[in-house]
């Protein structure tokens, strides 16, 4: 996108980017990209001034909103933009993103589909369609975006329908295995009965390396990277021919496979090894309710009635990208922060990096910095334990959450152009049941 004061300022103030001082932020202050974001946008409001007529102008002061989280009146200044002068790929550009975090995919993918040059509307375009089940027009574009490693898959998922619900009831309720330090429930994978994870964190399935050829698990040529974790990991493309959840059977399900061995260590220590992950686009195939107060996952098909109990919270989500369930809420009080939801992290309540918890005046003691936890295999550095006074989403709040200093990398911050500061797990949502209402965009709390 071409926001010329946008460019303007970031280009002369990338020293303060640079700069050793604001390598870390200010203790009890936003760091140093949040506090020039804010510049940007007091002068991007200043010049503005007078000039509402002009795109130009308008397509910096929502640049500058949209990265500081106010997408409200983000939206709002790109819709004047795009009225005044309606082949403005900035405004485009920046309504069709908006329009993906919603799930209106329609709109999002004719907004983008023809944005010129501009790297994160690929991205977006790209995320729409693979959401949108276009997975040959996905696979077609998915080198333009650097992402040359999926497409053999995404090939793949365009042969015939992935997910697909062979058998089963409209609903089951499963009992967990394991519901500390993340729920584990037993499945069957192609045939064999293992254990595996929920993690709203995951897109596909994960599988450990090894139990993907002990049961003959199909691979697919290709590399590609994943979120997941709070991080970015390599993993091998594959398909999964089988999963048996309860008395649903599920086939032809997009998977990725890496080495397992040392994050089953933490999640089921000293007993069976826990082979994978089911991911949140497994999730989306039903209304899934994950019950961390009597440790049962329910699973709805799609029209079977969810009631929720008399008194339930509702907290509205988005999806960022392709499969990032974001809410928006505080930690410690703080300011209002958008966080996504990933519930297969180890015992964790809430992650973050350094400069949000410094922020917030939450700092790791000296034992705690010995405590190792999932970091250091997943991101090749040790994470630090913290508790965090309090944990507000909504209506919903939780004191002394447990959390992860680093589970969340620094580099995800901007990852989509908007801040995200934190990801939160299964620690605060124990005790509670959390459905989500993908027709409402909700999650639904019940005590």
């Amino acid at each position: 996108m071409r926001f010329p004061l946008a460019a303007a300022l970031l280009c002369a103030s990338g020293s303060l980017l640079l700069a050793p001082a604001a390598s870390r932020a200010d203790w009890l202050q936003p760091d140093g990209s949040y506090r020039e974001a804010q510049l940007i946008l007091k002068m991007a409001a200043r010049d503005t001034a007078g000039h509402g007529d002009d795109p130009g102008r308008l397509d910096s002061l929502g640049v500058a909103l949209l990265r500081l989280g106010r997408l409200a009146e983000a939206r709002k200044v790109f819709q004047r933009s795009l009225a005044l002068r309606p082949a403005d790929d900035g405004a485009r550009a920046s309504l069709g993103k908006l329009a993906l975090f919603d799930d209106r995919l329609s709109e999002a993918e004719s907004l983008l589909a023809g944005v010129q040059d501009d790297a994160g509307a690929l991205h977006d375009l790209l995320a729409a369609r693979v959401r949108r089940g276009e997975y040959a027009a996905a696979a077609e574009m998915a080198g333009d975006v650097d992402q040359e490693g999926r497409t053999a898959l995404l090939e793949r998922m365009a042969e015939g329908p992935i997910y697909q619900v062979t058998a089963g009831p409209d609903r089951i309720d499963l009992p967990w295995t394991r519901a500390y330090p993340v729920p584990l429930v037993r499945v069957k994978l192609n045939g064999q009965s293992v254990l595996m994870a929920l993690d709203t964190g995951s897109s596909d399935l994960l599988i450990d390396e090894s139990a993907a050829r002990r049961y003959r698990v199909d691979r697919v040529p290709g590399q590609r990277i994943e979120f997941w974790s709070g991080s970015r990991v390599a993993v091998r493309n594959a398909m999964a021919q089988r999963l048996e959840i309860g008395a649903f059977r599920i086939e032809r399900l997009p998977a990725g496979t890496l080495s397992l061995r040392k994050w089953s260590i933490e999640v089921n220590p000293q007993s069976e090894p826990a082979v994978g992950v089911i991911g949140l686009n497994l999730m989306r195939r039903f209304t899934p309710t994950m019950d961390f107060k009597n440790q049962r996952l329910e699973l709805r098909r799609p029209g079977v009635r969810f009631a929720a109990a008399e008194g339930a919270a509702r907290v509205p989500f988005q999806i960022w990208g392709e499969n990032e369930l974001t809410v928006y809420g505080s930690l410690a009080g703080s300011r209002k922060m958008a966080m996504v939801v990933q519930s297969g992290v180890p015992y964790c309540g809430v992650g973050a990096p350094a400069e949000v918890f410094d922020e917030i005046g939450v700092k790791a003691g000296a034992m705690s910095r010995l405590v190792k936890g999932a970091g250091q295999w997943l991101q090749g550095r040790p994470w630090a334990s913290v508790t965090v006074p309090t944990v507000t989403v909504g209506a919903v709040v939780k004191d002394k959450v447990p959390g992860w200093l680093g589970a969340l990398d620094s580099g995800e911050l901007w990852r989509h152009g908007v801040r995200r500061d934190a990801l939160l797990s299964s620690d605060f949502f124990r005790g509670r049941r959390v459905t989500i209402d993908w027709s409402a965009h909700e999650l639904v709390f019940e005590e």
